[in-house]
């Protein structure tokens, strides 16, 4: 664990004291200089004690917390995170946050470097005095779940028009890689179709990758798409 390294480390610090060699009544006694802790060493002993202590103190109190949002900034060892209610302060140690990236099923190790604006991530770290002090983030893909009506189906290409609940009308590519699926409703069970499948009037649930280049984008390509037929809230 990162935290007992830090204070096995801290309690090593502190508690050195000079060196004296060892002799004998027999041995030449060589002079011995005495070690003293400069200035500089005691402060980033101190800032060391504080961030260990801080990080500690969040955990016993049961203040670790998940966020996740997009990057807004990264300034030094600060980062500034909107989240869907508000943006909120990170901060970066070098000695203590980790970096990962997931791909799919798979987790892999980054570097700070590797986070930019508009990466979406998951923030893992205890809050202290409003900010929160991170030991993990995960750099991952947003997506969006889309709920609406058909409005168009374009068979030359490949392409659905829905307006959503809130108004807003979406363009979707439905690629060759896009799980389209129809309710039955006999067996209320869905099931596998093909793009001839979709017809104008049905509720369509889809989901998709959100646009963290331009948020306000709406055309995007489907990764999976419910198809709920008209007929079914007419039976």
């Amino acid at each position: 664990m990162k935290i007992t390294y830090f204070i096995a480390l801290i309690i090593a610090l502190t508690l050195t004291t000079p060196l004296v060699l060892a002799q004998t009544p027999t041995e030449e006694v060589i002079p011995t200089k005495e070690v003293t802790p400069t200035k500089a060493t005691d402060t980033d002993v101190d800032k060391l004690k504080e961030k260990v202590a801080e990080t500690v103190l969040g955990m016993k109190e049961g203040q670790e917390t998940a966020v996740s949002g997009t990057i807004v900034s990264v300034k030094g060892d600060v980062m500034k995170l909107s989240t869907d209610d508000k943006d909120i302060e990170v901060t970066l140690d070098d000695a203590l946050t980790e970096y990962f990236e997931v791909q799919g099923t798979v987790t892999k190790e980054i570097k700070k470097e590797a986070l930019k604006k508009n990466d979406y991530l998951f923030v893992l770290g205890p809050e202290i005095n409003g900010s929160i002090t991170a030991n993990s983030i995960y750099k991952d893909q947003r997506y969006l779940s889309l709920v609406g009506k058909i409005t168009e189906v374009n068979v030359d290409d490949f392409t659905v028009k829905i307006v959503a609940l809130d108004k807003t009308n979406y363009i979707l590519d439905v690629q060759t890689r896009t799980t389209q699926e129809l309710l039955n409703i006999k067996t209320v069970t869905p099931e596998k179709i093909g793009f001839t499948k979709l017809k104008e009037g049905d509720s369509i649930h889809a989901f998709v990758k959100a646009n963290n280049e331009n948020p306000k984008s709406t055309r995007f390509d489907a990764e999976r798409i419910l198809v709920i037929p008209n007929e079914y809230f007419i039976q």
